[in-house]
């Protein structure tokens, strides 16, 4: 029984196609299995035919990468640079009005603290 099994292990290491299909859920090692008891190497014809077109199957998914090359350079082609501009703009118009706000706190902040000097209390704005 055991010189059944690596024999079959031998099997799918020359067949990785089988592997694929068990990864995929088509069937079960124990399925393969099974066949290759019952049925031998006959069976698994069909595998060895799929092996010849896997290379047809890689230009499908390298057709797939050029879609979505396309697809994004459409979409790229599709961006105004003017409504890009406006909502810079606006963006930065909203964070200089949170500028503003901070900005207007930590003024009064420095305007509440006072030496007593009339000279060290003045803000280095007003001295120009």
């Amino acid at each position: 029984m055991s010189a059944k099994l690596d024999e079959f292990k031998e099997f799918v290491k020359r067949h990785p196609l089988l592997k694929g299909m068990v990864q995929s859920k088509q069937k079960t090692w124990q399925e393969l299995y099974e066949d290759y008891c019952i049925l031998g190497e006959s069976a698994f014809e069909d595998s060895k035919e799929e092996a010849k077109e896997e290379p047809k199957k890689e230009n499908k998914s390298s057709s797939s990468t050029e879609d979505l090359i396309k697809t994004v350079v459409g979409y790229v082609k599709k961006i105004d640079p003017d409504q890009v501009t406006k909502t810079v703009t606006s963006i930065q118009k909203v964070l200089e009005l949170f500028g503003g706000i901070g900005g207007a706190a930590t003024g009064s902040a420095l305007a509440k603290k006072s030496t007593g000097d009339p000279l060290f209390d003045k803000r280095f704005d007003e001295w120009y």
